[in-house]
């Protein structure tokens, strides 16, 4: 049985043509050397890397700034506390903020240069558990079907001209709320796996496109963990 999720079109690029299994492997090593990466100056470095990476897969300047815009808001907390906390303040504040940046923009390269059905399908190809696998197709399914639900309550209150307050009624009346939406989405999702089960699903996600790796996804990995090998060597001069 094939299990196909609805995701946004991927824009064709030389990261988009990367195959899924060689590009995860890839950007999972060097999403690890960054997280090690203990100066400034090659967290900086990567940073600049991932920069090229975010260009060559041609994803929008807005998106790249929207996304270091929450990554930076994320860690103000360290950016304004650890400069007064110790003599070593500033360059601790900076290394951390160079490392969440980069590795967020290495996560929203590997989200805008493939579908999640696919990325997901590549991490299965790479040992990961079929059964985590299929949790997160089905998560990533079903999650905006519940927010849609949501939606429809929130709109059956409002035609009835519910009153949102800081009351007894108020909580009562959200926890009833929750309550039918946890039930629906329970008997939603009996339904799904009776669905499956008539299908013939076997528990096993399986993709409707197989994988062909080419001598350049072998190349682009080979020069993304040289890389990475690389920034990380420098770092420990």
């Amino acid at each position: 049985m094939s299990l196909a999720c609805q995701n946004a079109t991927v824009p064709d690029s030389p990261l988009a043509r990367w195959d899924a299994r060689y590009k995860l492997a890839g950007l999972f090593v060097l999403a690890f050397g960054v997280a090690v990466l203990q100066r400034p100056q090659t967290v900086g470095c990567a940073l600049a890397l991932v920069l090229v990476l975010t260009f060559l897969a041609k994803i929008s300047a807005r998106r790249v700034l929207a996304r270091v815009g929450l990554l930076l808001v994320a860690v103000l907390p360290f950016v304004v506390v650890l400069p007064f906390a110790s003599d070593h303040g500033l360059e601790l504040a900076a290394l951390i903020a160079g490392r969440c940046v980069t590795i967020g923009l290495i996560g929203l390269i590997l989200a805008a240069t493939a579908t999640l059905p696919r990325t997901l399908a590549a991490a299965q190809s790479l040992g990961v558990p079929s059964v985590l696998v299929l949790v997160a197709q089905l998560a990533w399914r079903y999650v905006f079907v519940l927010l849609a639900e949501a939606r429809r309550l929130r709109v059956a209150l409002q035609a009835r001209a519910f009153p949102v307050r800081t009351n007894a009624h108020t909580y009562r009346t959200i926890g009833h709320v929750t309550g039918a939406l946890l039930v629906r989405g329970g008997e939603r999702a009996d339904r799904v796996a009776a669905a499956m089960r008539c299908r013939g699903f076997d528990g096993t996600p399986r993709g409707l496109t197989p994988f062909r790796a080419t001598a350049f996804d072998v190349f682009a990995l080979l020069l993304v963990v040289g890389g990475t090998i690389a920034l990380v060597a420098w770092d420990r001069l």
